[in-house]
């Protein structure tokens, strides 16, 4: 029954502090620690020539010091990325020089075979390391260097347009050139997404601009069915947000539309598959659920409860109100007014904050008495 949001949000973290984190210097640590292992296996049981013999060990030694680095807090994690870059880009180069103007013809192609994989890698490595705008000198560098190799190799007296080293080099060249083309446009892709997601544009019908969650029109119908298929055990609970007009008084619009938004991660992160959770108006969501008794569904809105207090958002620890209806034998004959009997009891409560209220039966006169968690 469970409706989920648009996309799945999380917080994007950001600043120094998130960049230089522990958790970041250890990951980086271990994948170089890996292209550290494989460098000195190919060095120890494969055939080296005069260039390697030179190149490798220099490249080893410097992801050895970038690693010994990312044990010190002192130096940025971007810093160590550039470094690895740039020393991993120097041996490229000059193995691409090397097999280009030293080797005789009848080695050069095989000699490609170990290096020309790796510069697609090394391009794609960009973006994982700088982003989309701080890999963009880098990846100009990188192949404008390999072009002018080629171009000074096939203008050369040894060289020929018509050479398979050429070719080689060639191909390896355009394949970089696709990767960066679609590159760029799984991350244009992405971010376009994103925005239209945060920004509530290209949501499907029935789909709340701000949370992504299910709106008031679609919750209802998708109460109305169950309620058709099954009255028994299903319950409402209509959940609000203390305290907003304060905050929105003190910290404006825009943080509550945020704290909202929050209070929704947090609650559908706590939900199971089949509860359905939905925004109600501006300051209300709900959530349609089964229980084996009125006792378990005030239980588990109390652990909501607790769990929104627990999170806090830009020093703010958000409460919430719970009004909570629990079908029963001969009290609501309807889904509709199962959803009002959740909203009395919340109404019921209103001199109250960061509660649970239960509603009894919905009688045609008077409204409901609501225990007080």
């Amino acid at each position: 029954m469970r409706l989920h949001p648009a996309t799945s949000r999380r917080p994007l973290p950001t600043g120094r502090a998130d960049q230089d984190s522990s958790e970041r210097r250890a990951a980086n640590r271990r994948l170089l620690i890996l292209l550290l292992g494989a460098l000195l296996i190919r060095m120890a049981s494969l055939p080296m020539s005069d260039f390697d013999r030179v190149a490798l060990p220099a490249l080893a030694g410097l992801i050895a010091v970038v690693v010994a680095a990312l044990h010190s807090p002192r130096v940025p994690v971007r810093t160590l990325h550039l470094t690895t870059l740039l020393g991993s880009w120097a041996y490229l180069l000059a193995h691409l020089w090397f097999v280009l103007f030293r080797l005789p013809e009848p080695l050069q192609l095989g000699a490609l075979v170990w290096v020309g994989p790796w510069v697609p890698v090394l391009l794609a490595a960009h973006l994982w390391t700088l982003g989309r705008q701080g890999s963009l000198p880098l990846n100009v560098v990188g192949l404008g260097a390999s072009g002018a190799l080629l171009l000074a190799f096939v203008l050369g007296p040894a060289g020929s347009v018509t050479s398979p080293a050429a070719g080689a080099v060639s191909q390896m060249l355009l394949a970089s050139l696709l990767l960066l083309a679609g590159q760029h446009s799984a991350v244009i892709r992405t971010l376009g997404l994103m925005r239209r997601d945060l920004l509530g544009e290209g949501l499907p019908d029935g789909r709340d601009a701000l949370t992504g969650l299910p709106d008031r029109w679609s919750v209802e119908n998708a109460l109305s069915r169950e309620f058709r298929r099954r009255p028994e055990g299903l319950g409402v609970a209509v959940i609000e947000l203390d305290h907003v007009t304060t905050l929105g008084t003190q910290r404006g619009q825009g943080f509550t539309e945020r704290l909202m938004a929050h209070v929704a991660r947090v609650t559908l992160g706590a939900l199971r598959d089949e509860d359905l959770l939905g925004r109600l108006n501006p300051d209300q969501l709900v959530v349609v659920l089964r229980a084996p008794d009125a006792r378990a569904a005030r239980a588990a809105c109390e652990r909501l409860r607790v769990r929104v207090a627990s999170r806090p958002l830009e020093g703010v620890n958000p409460t919430v109100s719970i009004g909570l209806a629990f079908h029963g034998p001969f009290e609501h004959d309807s889904a509709a007014s199962l959803l009002h009997a959740a909203q009395d009891a919340l109404r019921a409560g209103e001199e109250g904050h960061n509660r649970v209220l239960l509603g009894g039966a919905a009688p045609e006169s008077g409204a409901p008495r609501p225990l007080l968690a």
